[in-house]
């Protein structure tokens, strides 16, 4: 084979070695590597040619019994470096039994200056302050609900079965609905035969003693155990409550359910709602799309002219796609925020992500309405002036793009305000071991956690986050405690309604810049919400400085906070 042959190759298995584990920014160093890792191949390979064709004469290529040991010695070579390389990857990927979920805190991006780390480490002495100071306010409580996790075997519309944990008997669990301004208090009641657990308020800007991530804001709730969460219902909108210990398996199998907050002043009467999560379970039948845990149509009656608001959940990993037909309907509000000056759509599909919620609103008309999940197009909610009839589900259209609908509005601030804090994030992924585990690992800049270094910011910054999914899946971003405003989209500045989100999908290829105000102290989780990614390494943190957590994680602990 020829030099330049030779050279093409070099770089081919070079470059596929770098799409396989892709380096994290900054990419000077992983650059300078590879490229010195093939001008030495390179070398190698020129000056055994060389020595080939020295003198105008062109040597034969070792043969026989040579070549055999020449071909022997560089495959035992290589299969050292790559079991090398396994094996410390192996070793190294094992999590401690004890760990501080914060222990590797560190500063991405650009800022003031450094933050003070020594909260964070295990050496430093007493904390300034531990987030268990932020619990929510004392008082009678207006509202109080009772949250009974057990183990239950249930039944979906169709009959398929579930080997469920549920709050109080059912999936998904009870409908908390309150008003803005509520002191409210929730007793969780651990009645599971094995399984540890708590409740995290999705969506919610709680106080951070109040989050409910085993580990971090507390230690999992054991069985025989409860624990009480408190606080203010200070937004108006559609959330969600769920587990978040060892959430990818607990919430699959049930543990969640759906939470709205009315707004103070009372609503128009006559507004009929329906509040609706979608969510795939495993049953009997293998994995089945529900709506409500139903896996058929569901059918109510709606006399025409009455105003409807849906309220729909994706309580599940993945994006889905739902579509609405026989109406036109507007999109109210996205992760809970108002939509300013909606209009109306029609034939649209709505992709939405992991954990997020839109808030559909249209005028009941005198034919059918159909709700369908395009995940399972058998499956859906049928609305009708007698509760009959039939509309084909609808299945395609225009997808809806919520950077661009609605009309602008005043923001606290915006694409160019000055912030006093800046984070480039990356998400991907690479083969690799997690846990002492073989794992297609997602990470992000390149670690998993619990090694993702911390977003460090102090109380009062403006922080704008850049965030870019350079992996081959979606990843629905979760940042505990706060809403993010969207800036731009795959560089493209947002046009609409200013859109506030807790949850932020980002496809394949896709980015978002990212902007907001660090005015809730404490340790706050940031993950994807596809759970099994965040499981399999896709979990970093926000720290607020001088804040740290008196609890830890680890399979000595009991806390599994994925």
């Amino acid at each position: 084979m020829s030099f330049p042959a030779r050279a093409v190759a070099v770089g081919g298995l070079v470059s596929f070695v770098m799409i396989l584990f892709a380096p994290a920014p900054p990419l000077l160093a992983p650059a300078l590597v590879s490229y010195g890792v093939v001008a030495l191949v390179l070398v190698v390979i020129w000056r055994r040619h060389a020595d080939r064709v020295r003198d105008g004469v062109v040597r034969p290529l070792p043969r026989g019994a040579a070549r055999a040991r020449r071909v022997a010695v560089a495959t035992a070579a290589v299969l050292v470096l790559v079991g090398g390389y396994a094996g410390w990857d192996w070793q190294t990927s094992k999590l401690p039994d004890d760990y501080r979920m914060t222990e590797q805190a560190m500063t991405y991006g650009t800022g003031p200056g450094p933050v003070d780390h020594s909260a964070h480490s295990h050496g430093a002495g007493l904390p300034d302050r531990p987030l268990t100071q932020f619990t929510g306010p004392a008082g009678k409580p207006d509202k109080r609900f009772t949250l009974v996790a057990t183990d239950a075997r249930l039944k979906l519309s169709s009959g398929a079965t579930v080997d469920a944990t549920a709050f109080n008997g059912q999936i998904p669990g009870p409908e908390l609905r309150v008003r803005q301004g509520d002191l409210v208090e929730v007793t969780l009641v651990n009645r599971t035969t094995d399984t540890p657990t708590t409740v995290h308020w999705h969506g919610l800007d709680v106080p951070n003693a109040e989050d409910g991530v085993a580990g971090l804001t507390q230690d999992a709730v054991p069985p025989g155990g409860s624990h009480v969460y408190r606080w203010r219902a200070g937004q108006v909108g559609t959330y969600w409550y769920h587990s978040h210990q060892a959430s990818s398996t607990q919430v699959r199998r049930g543990l969640f359910g759906p939470l709205v907050i009315d707004p103070a002043p009372p609503a128009p009467a006559g507004v009929r709602e329906f509040v609706v999560a979608a969510h795939v379970f495993d049953t009997d039948k293998g994995d089945t799309s529900t709506l409500n845990a139903a896996d058929t149509l569901r059918r109510e009656s709606v006399p025409p002219g009455t105003p409807v608001r849906i309220r729909l959940i994706n309580a599940d990993n993945f994006r889905k796609y739902f579509t609405l037909a026989g109406t036109p309907f507007k999109v109210t509000a996205v992760d809970g925020g108002p939509v300013n000056a909606p209009t109306d759509l029609y034939r649209t599909k709505l992709m939405l992500g992991g954990g997020g919620r839109y808030d559909l609103e249209f005028t009941m008309p005198s034919a059918p309405v159909r709700l369908t999940d395009l995940a399972a197009v058998g499956a859906g909610l049928l609305l009708s002036p007698d509760g009959q009839g039939e509309l084909a589900p609808l299945t395609d259209g225009p997808e809806f793009d919520a950077t661009r609908y609605g009309s602008p509005a005043a923001t606290p601030f915006g694409p160019d305000s000055d912030f006093d804090r800046s984070f480039d994030l990356v998400l991907d992924n690479r083969p690799g071991f997690y846990d002492g585990q073989p794992y297609y690992l997602w990470t992000i800049n390149g670690h998993v956690s619990p090694h993702v270094p911390m977003l460090m910011v102090r109380e009062g910054e403006l922080v704008k986050v850049t965030i870019s999914n350079r992996s081959f899946l979606e990843h629905p971003m979760h940042l505990h405690g706060h809403h993010v405003l969207v800036l731009s989209r795959n560089g493209h500045r947002a046009t609409g309604s200013p859109l506030w989100l807790d949850t932020v999908t980002l496809l394949s290829g896709e980015s978002y810049e990212l902007a907001f105000r660090a005015d809730n102290p404490g340790l706050w989780m940031d993950h994807c919400h596809n759970l099994k990614h965040a499981a399999m390494g896709m979990t970093m943190h926000l720290g607020y400085e001088g804040i740290s957590t008196p609890f830890h994680a680890g399979r000595a602990t009991g806390n599994t906070p994925d």
